[in-house]
């Protein structure tokens, strides 16, 4: 028989008191730093004195296509992979970054949970998704050795012993500094974290559609439900379809063709159909000592690199070229010095060759802009040169990218009209698949799988 004395009933009243202020604490820290009409709810970098942000996954399988590829450029790591995690594994997120100021500053990074139209979810509060604390200090860092650009490389990864992962669905990563009771918002990424519940597979064909033939690719997939209760899953689950990273061109697909009950089938003849684009086209900055792959010249004065990359010529019109890329995603290093922290900046000088007439926009695109159309990565005509260019700040490395043309009034970027379409390019398609039945208060990722089309693994 247990004997419950007054002393014993005021230490679990102190108990209950001390753990439920230390939630408000939680609670009222999170709602102080996160203020939502500060934030971009993408990827997205605040501050000018920030680049290279890298955010890679550990514990993910290895397909043959991207080891091929990792082999074929001389990476030691596979520094390209959708930003995602499985929930419960583990699976880790990596985040690097540069700040140019060469500062130590009190960095703090948080998670803010989405909706599937990446929205912040409203109906639920930090705790319900983010185990032990809310927010984590970034305590790595490092600085650069012998470069002209001096900066600090910091780093970090979850989820770890201080914030645990609760719920699936979207992320909002978000980094921030503090000055006192003054937060500063530094960066924003995307990123998933999925449940194995459902299977989903998935076939990339050429277009079925005639007009669509030889530029286009389609789309075929199916989700087994694994004989797992969904309510109204034909209803409820909605399929994110992304190329390559690109959010501007990606599909949401929300009714199947087909629903045989414990399988839903989206297989409509030329019924998911996305433009095939072209192969990235590839730049090798790891020395900026000598010229590598597609670089013309490099010069160095006023202690800054100056780095021109041979000028390119739109692929509207030409043949499908087949070749390896790493699907838009970059790498740095250097071949000049023994590490990484050694590794310098430069301009890169982007020149492009095109003189028809359009109405919009070109962009230099892919993970070097942080998958944006980012303003300063816009071109722009040089009359003396008689070509479109621009120049980005880049840390030594090996890199993709292409051009990107935005009409006007239009929201969704082409690689047509200067890379070219072919149904034959080898792109990686990530599949998502959400789920919210009218009981839940929040969007899961029950799903997810990656395919890639027509992969070149020599």
């Amino acid at each position: 028989m247990h004997i419950i004395t007054q002393e014993m009933k005021l230490k679990n009243i102190k108990y209950i008191i001390s753990h439920l202020l230390v939630w408000v604490f939680i609670l009222g820290v999170h709602s102080q730093t996160v203020d939502f009409s500060q934030l971009v709810f993408d990827n997205h970098v605040y501050h000018e004195d920030i680049l290279s942000v890298k955010v890679g996954v550990t514990g993910h399988a290895t397909q043959e296509v991207e080891m091929a590829k990792a082999k074929a450029i001389g990476a030691d790591n596979l520094a390209f992979f959708p930003p995602v995690i499985r929930l419960h594994t583990s699976d880790k997120i990596k985040v690097t970054f540069d700040d140019l100021s060469g500062e130590i500053k009190y960095m703090r990074y948080t998670l803010i949970h989405c909706t599937y139209d990446w929205k912040p979810t409203n109906t639920l509060n930090p705790n319900e998704y983010l185990n032990r604390f809310t927010e984590d200090d970034i305590i790595n860092y490092s600085f650069s050795r012998n470069t002209i650009q001096p900066y600090v490389s910091f780093s970090f990864s979850f989820p770890n012993e201080h914030i645990e992962i609760s719920k699936s669905g979207n992320y909002l990563l978000y980094i921030y500094e503090e000055q006192g009771s003054k937060i500063i918002p530094l960066v924003s990424k995307r990123i998933m974290v999925v449940e194995d519940l459902v299977t989903l597979t998935a076939d990339i064909i050429q277009s079925s559609n005639i007009p669509e033939r030889f530029t286009h690719q389609e789309i075929n997939f199916q989700i087994n439900l694994n004989n797992q209760r969904f309510n109204s899953p034909a209803s409820n689950i909605k399929v994110l379809i992304m190329q390559n990273e690109r959010y501007d061109n990606a599909l949401l697909v929300t009714k199947p063709y087909v629903n045989q009950g414990n399988i839903l089938q989206y297989n409509e003849r030329g019924g998911v159909t996305i433009e095939g684009g072209n192969e990235f086209r590839t730049f090798n900055i790891k020395s900026l000592r000598m010229t590598m792959e597609n670089i013309e010249k490099i010069s160095y004065y006023d202690d800054d690199y100056y780095v021109y990359i041979y000028t390119d010529e739109d692929r509207q019109y030409k043949a499908y070229a087949n070749h390896i890329d790493i699907n838009g995603y970059y790498f740095n290093e250097t071949s000049d010095f023994a590490t990484v922290g050694e590794a310098d900046y430069a301009h890169v000088f982007f020149r492009l060759k095109y003189d028809k007439p359009f109405q919009g926009d070109i962009y230099v695109f892919g993970e070097l802009t942080n998958w944006q159309l980012q303003e300063n990565a816009k071109l722009t005509y040089k009359e003396y040169a008689r070509t479109w260019q621009t120049d980005l700040y880049l840390k030594s490395g090996y890199y993709n990218y292409m051009y990107l043309f935005l009409p006007e009034g239009s929201s969704v970027a082409t690689a047509s009209l200067i890379e070219g379409s072919h149904w034959e390019t080898e792109n990686r398609y990530t599949f998502y698949v959400y789920y919210k039945s009218d009981r839940s208060s929040y969007d899961r990722i029950i799903g997810y799988n990656s395919k890639y089309s027509f992969p070149k693994n020599k």
